[in-house]
């Protein structure tokens, strides 16, 4: 294997970008770091910035001499605030600070008539980022308040949170969220499929011991499938080992969440010990986190990863503020940074800085601290969650007296 073919293994599984590189035109990581800036900006100011993403190939990915061509065109149209690069998959984009939707769309039609297309062969979709600046998504009634360049918004009062409009939480076709996603570094996938294979075949008869007791114990499926938001704001179907009845209503977790969001609570769980709506040994599956074993097929099918911010539910997107949206930069985990850090015991603020913090950060490194955290962590809930029903059950006699 010669140097040069080495080097671009080794930047495969380090996740280094190997855009081919033109005059003027930014490789894939410089200009994702840009598109950030301009986000931090955006998040601070409230002000609109937009991305045009062009492809002059009618998406066949095979004229190289067109995409050069392109480059030149977009090189001599934008301003000098302007920045042009590659994203993932091949295509140019162009990121346009304060600019609207609709400015974004005249600078599109100013390089379409200078490539001299119709529309067929040149490719391009506009992007606006906050998503409600885009003229077909109302905007909110006030504006995002400032915040630091972390999103940081200590001063943002509780219950005063400008969310964006609920057909914003999965990235509506045209939004820009999918363009601020990193690629998942080699080392990483690599790691994800080998520990989900590993998982599935060690735990399988495990599996099938907790589908005895899950059929055995409550009427309904074995597995709980839901939708959950996940890399780039795209939705995916969640797995887990059923732990609730099957008649639960989710309202009653919504307004829980909507509360602790509101007013920055401590994060409890609304099913801490006693809540009518566990199966028998569901608390001991969910403190256990046994439940959470078939996400091992999510992380096998390149949806979640072993490492990663949890993955959400659409209602609570819904809450986000632009800023803490960053966390579906990277894929969702079976644990995380969050997780191995107080989970239950931080604020929902806290969650967030750490979510946003591990998808500016990921590295091998990290990873494996976070892995090496978890089983201690897990044994703790387990002990504390057992600590609190010998207490609970301690107290029940004391209670009844009482009436």
């Amino acid at each position: 294997m010669g140097p040069s073919r080495f080097r671009r293994l080794a930047d495969f599984f380090l996740g280094v970008d190997q855009s081919p590189s033109l005059a003027g035109v930014q490789d894939a990581e410089t200009l994702l770091n840009i598109l950030e800036r301009e986000r931090a900006r955006s998040d601070r100011t409230g002000n609109a910035f937009s991305c045009v993403v062009f492809r002059a190939d009618g998406g066949t990915g095979k004229s190289d001499a067109s995409m050069r061509r392109l480059a030149q065109i977009l090189v001599n149209t934008v301003r000098i605030g302007d920045a042009i690069g590659w994203i993932a998959g091949g295509s140019l984009a162009a990121v346009l600070p304060s600019v609207s939707a609709e400015g974004a769309g005249r600078f599109a039609d100013r390089v379409a008539q200078k490539f001299g297309s119709d529309g067929s062969e040149l490719l391009r979709t506009i992007h606006t980022y906050p998503h409600w600046k885009d003229s077909s998504t109302p905007r909110p009634e006030s504006s995002p308040p400032p915040g630091g360049p972390d999103g940081d918004t200590s001063s943002e009062p509780p219950g005063k949170r400008n969310a964006p409009p609920k057909q914003d939480r999965a990235g509506p076709a045209g939004s820009m969220e999918p363009l601020f996603s990193r690629r998942t570094p080699g080392w990483k996938r690599a790691l994800d499929v080998t520990g989900a294979m590993l998982g599935l075949i060690l735990f399988s008869p495990l599996f099938l011991l907790l589908a005895i007791l899950i059929k055995t114990v409550s009427p309904g499926p074995v597995l709980f499938r839901q939708e959950r938001i996940g890399y780039g704001g795209k939705p995916f179907t969640f797995l887990k080992f059923r732990t609730m009845h099957v008649s639960s209503d989710p309202t009653v977790h919504r307004k829980h969440l909507h509360d602790l969001i509101d007013n920055d609570k401590t994060l409890t769980k609304l099913d801490a010990y006693r809540d009518p709506r566990i199966i028998p040994f569901g608390n001991v599956l969910r403190q256990s986190c046994l439940d959470e074993l078939p996400q091992l097929i999510n992380v096998l099918s390149g949806e979640m990863s072993l490492v990663g911010p949890r993955p959400i539910p659409p209602y609570e997107a819904d809450e986000y503020l632009p800023w803490q949206r960053q966390r579906f930069n990277v894929l969702p985990g079976l644990t995380g940074l969050w997780q191995v850090s107080g989970k239950n015991r931080t604020t929902f603020r806290e969650m967030m800085r750490l979510d946003v913090g591990y998808s500016k950060k990921v590295s091998l490194w990290q990873d494996a601290k976070i892995v090496l955290k978890t089983l201690p962590v897990i044994y703790t809930q387990v002990s504390d969650f057992l600590a609190g029903r010998r207490m609970q059950d301690r107290d029940l006699p004391a209670a009844s007296d009482q009436n």
